[in-house]
């Protein structure tokens, strides 16, 4: 029962937080103006992931194709791609087609843009959730140190940032989290446990839909699900091996998804196995002068450039690797310690988790937030282009937070003093996600900002702050005319820090002596 109602909890806290800080504006976005008045810094279409995913939502309502048309095109420019006389931007499209329902309920209410949003603010909930269940059920913890691991990834990292606009991150992090637990519950279950192996397979063929890289970022997932699927036991000094054959009748469920995906690619790009990201962007045809061309003329002048731009393993490489986890875990414009140093708890965690319990499970956790280190440590771009924080890391963020919680609450000894610095920190964390939140994430790396004369870590977002300029749908639309920003963020914050020292100091007052089942 209390596990019900922490999971209300966390639903209650994720609506709230997210629905005052959703970045947006009233009105249905029309091609005609959607980039000169909502394009750039703290305004809905910042950067091109938004811009991208986006267009393909309004072309898929007002055309019925995924294709863009040229003003569309001209709007996601220059991170758009051509094939066969149309265009498309270079990402994955399954946010595009879960943002469409979305899109056409807002534009009844005049609300299309902060509508699709929303989108990503419920996967956001739906994986706070699911950081409870873990921490609740698999991890073993108690009710106040698992919605403590909740609040610390969905309000004390950079996360938050990506949860309020059109991102893949948050619906990665659900898929991910969603799946590992449906593994354990297939684990814990019998013969009619198939429907958790059903929806693994479907978190993992959706995770590609809608980022390519997530076939490998969630593959430790999938390795989880072969290993339960074998039992084994030892008997009269035989072992017995006993296969569950769910994973193999319901991979009918990853085809079916997988099947509609190279639907799209043959439909769209010409090939089944042609990614959005390897179509040859617009620049080539600029710089040849094709714009205007024939299909056919421009087909046959950028055969060599497509030919190249097909393989897309080149953005990885292992050179990259000794460097790139400086820049995501240390560095001053994306470091995870410099914007959120309530992490570095989750290596205690971590530790103390392997030295106490040596299970699958913690093996399987640890495995994610390697693949996902190994997989941006070997990226062309560990920066993530103008980011707020290590965007990047934020499926690994919902697992250390798990940790964090871990080590707090298996710890007996100067437990009152941990918890005030664990506070501390959280404190210092929680503003710097909270001020990403409310102005903006378009924040250049280091080695761009020098270039530019411009501040490259949350001192850019500061300066906003201090300008009054806003991202923030509900803060433009309802309180700008009354309120500055300082102070419209200083009553989220002052509600955050309240949430934090009843859940660090005043609920485990509450918690009984056994931990009842989720």
């Amino acid at each position: 029962m209390k596990s019900f109602f922490a999971v209300i909890f966390i639903i209650l806290i994720g609506l709230g937080l997210y629905t005052a800080t959703i970045r947006g504006v009233y009105g249905n976005p029309q091609p005609e103006t959607i980039k000169a008045e909502l394009e750039g810094p703290a305004k809905p279409f910042e950067l091109s992931p938004e811009r991208g995913r986006f267009a393909h939502v309004m072309a898929l309502s007002q055309t019925g194709q995924y294709a863009l048309t040229d003003k569309l095109g001209d709007f996601v420019s220059p991170d758009v791609g051509y094939y066969g006389g149309k265009f498309f931007s270079f990402f994955a499209p399954g946010i595009s087609y879960m943002a469409l329902p979305f899109y056409n309920f807002g534009a009844q209410y005049n609300l299309a843009q902060v509508a699709a949003f929303s989108l990503i603010s419920l996967a956001a909930i739906g994986s706070l959730i699911f950081v409870f269940l873990i921490c609740r059920n698999v991890l073993k913890l108690p009710v106040s140190a698992s919605i403590l691991a909740v609040l610390i990834f969905g309000f004390g990292s950079t996360a938050w940032s990506y949860s309020i606009t059109l991102y893949q991150h948050l619906l990665t992090v659900f898929f991910s989290l969603s799946g590992f637990y449906a593994i354990w519950k297939f684990k814990q279950s019998g013969a009619w446990g198939w429907p958790y192996m059903a929806w693994a397979w479907l978190a993992y063929a959706l995770a590609i839909f809608i980022d390519y890289p997530n076939a490998l970022l969630l593959l430790p997932v999938m390795i989880y699900a072969l290993v339960v699927s074998f039992n084994v036991s030892k008997d009269d000094q035989k072992v017995r091996v006993k296969f569950r054959p769910a994973i193999v009748l319901t991979f009918v469920v990853f085809l079916f998804i997988t099947g509609l995906h190279f639907y799209h690619n043959q439909t769209y790009f010409g090939s089944w196995k042609r990614l959005s990201g390897s179509l040859v962007g617009i620049k080539v045809l600029q710089t040849k002068n094709l714009i205007g061309k024939e299909p056919a003329e421009i087909d046959r002048a950028i055969a060599d450039d497509a030919a190249k731009k097909a393989n897309v393993v080149k953005v990885f490489s292992e050179e990259k690797i000794p460097n790139s986890p400086g820049t995501l875990l240390f560095s001053k414009d994306r470091g995870l310690f410099f914007y959120a140093p309530i992490f570095i708890f989750a290596i205690l965690g971590l530790l103390l988790a392997l030295k106490k319990s040596r299970n699958l499970e913690i093996g399987i956790l640890l495995g994610l937030v390697g693949a996902n280190l190994f997989l941006y440590s070997s990226w062309g771009d560990p920066w993530g282009g103008w980011a707020y924080g290590p965007r990047y890391l934020i499926p690994s963020m919902a697992i250390l937070s798990m940790f964090i919680a871990y080590w707090l609450a298996n710890q007996q000894k100067w437990v009152w003093l941990k918890k005030f610095l664990v506070f501390i920190l959280l404190a210092y964390s929680s503003a710097v996600a909270l001020l990403g939140a409310l102005t903006t994430n378009a924040v250049p790396p280091r080695v761009e900002a020098d270039y530019l004369h411009l501040k490259y870590n949350f001192f850019y977002n500061l300066d906003l702050l201090k300008s009054n300029t806003s991202g923030s749908f509900i803060y433009n639309t309802y309180f700008k005319a009354h309120y500055t920003l300082y102070e419209y963020g200083l009553v989220i914050y002052t509600f955050l820090m309240l949430i934090f020292l009843i859940v660090l100091f005043i609920l485990p007052a509450f918690k009984s002596k056994d931990i009842d089942s989720g």
